[in-house]
């Protein structure tokens, strides 16, 4: 078994060379599989966009992207991989991505997706009562001014804080996060054997 590193909400990652890049490897944190990877969340480490975003809580737009909820009961690794498996499933329905969207369809499970989505999204209030904010551009300013051990305690000081995507994720070309869903699709997509038995 493969152990994982720890995912603590942060506000930068070191980069690594363009070269160390590659959508078949699997995230440090989660365990999923990278898939696309916009140059400005690149880190030193193999890692996917919904980790990486907890650990870029300085983004321009990063309030959009994101919001801070009160779950506790869930590590941060452990909802990103809930969302991706959401967002996957929503993106191969032709569905919107963003939390708070309302589905065009009342067909199989899909109404029961973006009510969870909504129901993630409503533990803000909890998040907003603790720290005063929802916002993570919010704690971002205020992991930047802590001291140094303060800043190597912030996993206890943070405590149940979680960081909920939003379903969207801005670079210089606009929202990419659709492209990155298809990328994870594509990956969890199986394999289909050639003639000679070998995938493709």
């Amino acid at each position: 078994m493969v152990k994982l590193a720890p995912l603590v909400l942060s506000v930068s990652r070191p980069r690594m060379p363009a070269k160390a890049k590659g959508s078949g490897l699997s995230c440090d944190f989660c365990g999923e599989t990278v898939g696309h990877v916009p140059d400005a969340l690149v880190s030193e480490a193999p890692c996917c966009v919904l980790c990486g975003l907890a650990q870029s809580l300085a983004r321009p737009r990063i309030n959009e992207e994101a919001r801070l909820i009160w779950l506790p009961e869930m590590s941060q690794p452990a909802l990103n991989a809930l969302t991706r498996r959401v967002h996957i499933h929503l993106h191969r329905h032709g569905e919107r991505l963003e939390t708070g969207a309302q589905p065009s369809t009342a067909a199989g499970d899909i109404p029961t997706l973006y009510q969870a989505g909504q129901a993630l999204l409503a533990r803000r209030g909890e998040a907003e009562s603790r720290l005063g904010t929802s916002d993570p551009s919010a704690l971002a300013d205020a992991l930047l001014r802590l001291s140094p051990a303060g800043f190597k305690r912030r996993e206890t000081l943070l405590g149940g804080v979680r960081l909920l995507p939003m379903g969207k994720l801005f670079d210089a070309e606009g929202d990419v996060y659709p492209r990155v869903v298809e990328s994870w699709q594509q990956a969890d997509a199986p394999h289909t054997p050639d003639q000679q038995g070998r995938s493709r």
